[in-house]
């Protein structure tokens, strides 16, 4: 009898230590494609508006978490492929945080991205809590540099013109601070686009270095 209890204690002692032992590698665990900044970046305000034609500053990130991601509708490839992507596995990750999960479409692109445009260009993800919103380059570049972005417009005339952007998404926390950036996979051959599974594998990981600080 004393020696079945024994094994049992044994087994009860060697099971909480597994769990411990997990809780602590998942705490230490690296994500694979994103960074998390070693403290969080406040953002400066800025001027946007929505597909809805509304104002968007600062104070739509709070009380959210953020992804955001930079581009324009006419975008041949990694802009739907993004997008499509993120809005796929936005209700996933949203159910990982206490509070709403949005995603941000910037377009860099106001020349050809009116209202009306971005609207009908989002409404295709609509599954989603996509937001879609431009403004002048006097406030998106400052802003999207501050997200960690780029975008680059060719000096040509022609009314096809291909904009050179960022394909990363960034992250911006419930404070409207920027605290992480997701890479796409850089393979030869592919375009660089977020990759579905490895966000979803990899946005636990984030959060969990987050809370410990």
């Amino acid at each position: 009898m004393f020696r079945n209890l024994g094994y049992l204690l044994l087994a009860i002692t060697a099971l909480t230590a597994g769990l411990v032992f997990y809780q602590v590698s998942q705490l230490n665990a690296e994500p694979k494609l994103a960074l998390v900044y070693p403290q969080p970046r406040a953002l400066a305000d800025f001027a946007l508006t929505d597909q809805h034609g509304q104002a968007v500053n600062r104070e739509r990130l709070y009380g959210n978490w953020t992804l955001a991601f930079v581009g324009y509708t006419s975008c041949p490839d990694i802009c739907p492929l993004t997008l499509a992507k993120l809005a796929g596995v936005q209700p996933d990750l949203a159910a990982l945080t206490e509070q709403p999960l949005k995603i941000w479409f910037i377009s860099v692109d106001p020349k050809r991205d009116s209202i009306e445009q971005l609207n009908n260009y989002v409404s295709y993800f609509e599954q989603a809590d996509v937001l879609g919103m431009t403004a002048g380059h006097d406030q998106l570049f400052p802003f999207v540099r501050q997200l960690g972005l780029m975008y680059s417009l060719s000096s040509t005339t022609a009314e096809d013109y291909l904009v050179d952007h960022s394909a990363s998404v960034a992250l911006i926390n419930p404070q409207g601070q920027l605290v992480a950036m997701f890479k796409p996979p850089m393979q030869q051959g592919e375009l660089p686009v977020i990759d579905a599974q490895q966000l979803l594998a990899d946005f636990p990981l984030v959060l969990n270095k987050l809370k410990a600080g």
